[in-house]
């Protein structure tokens, strides 16, 4: 069977369901989350991130983003770290415990009191994430996500929940819209850090 919609509808039935996630954006969340991060970072704590698969590049960039760019254009020098990039650790933790366990054995030991967890994910169902979230919240520190669809397990868990509904079972404009909040955040950050009041 063939393609019913011609290339330039799809596309522009992609570009209408990526603008319609990001027009339900809530400001208000978005501001939540900025202030903590600016809190977190004020006082000298780290902002952890987490994600699988698309979700764990966007972690990854997020948090070259933060370490460079961030940098680059300002003095600022923010303590993030994405738990997705040590492979030898990642494969060490899901071939010794569970992949369940990935993210939370690298919290041990070094997640303190007052630092950051975001947890990026589509479905917020992720095993590993949502075990990650919890664990944060046991050590008191605040935690936050990404999240699409229903807002699934981090929604209910998590601190701070930017949550985009998409109904439609589409991942693609979810993640998409994820890294534009990356770099959304990030050139915020980036314009004036005294407006921040972060130096």
């Amino acid at each position: 069977m063939g393609r019913k919609e011609t290339l330039s509808e799809y596309v522009a039935g992609y570009r209408q369901r990526l603008f319609d996630l990001f027009d339900s954006i809530d400001l208000d969340v978005l501001e939540q989350l900025i202030a903590t991060m600016v809190e977190a970072f004020k006082n000298g704590k780290t902002l952890y991130i987490v994600g699988n698969g698309g979700s764990a590049a966007t972690a990854s960039h997020m948090q070259s983003d933060f370490s460079f760019f961030v940098r680059y254009f300002t003095q600022f020098r923010p303590k993030v770290r994405a738990l997705t990039d040590n492979v030898p650790m990642l494969t060490a933790i899901g071939n010794d415990n569970s992949f369940d366990d990935v993210f939370v054995e690298q919290m041990k030991g070094v997640f303190e009191k007052g630092d950051v967890l975001l947890a990026i994910s589509a479905s917020g169902n992720s095993p590993n994430a949502v075990k990650a979230v919890e664990y944060a919240n046991e050590l008191g520190g605040k935690t936050m996500c990404f999240v699409g669809f229903t807002g699934g397990k981090l929604k209910e868990i998590s601190d701070i929940a930017l949550y985009t509904p998409n109904a439609k079972g589409d991942y693609g404009p979810i993640e998409d819209l994820h890294m534009i909040l990356d770099h959304l955040i990030v050139n915020y950050f980036s314009v004036d850090e005294e407006f921040l009041g972060i130096k």
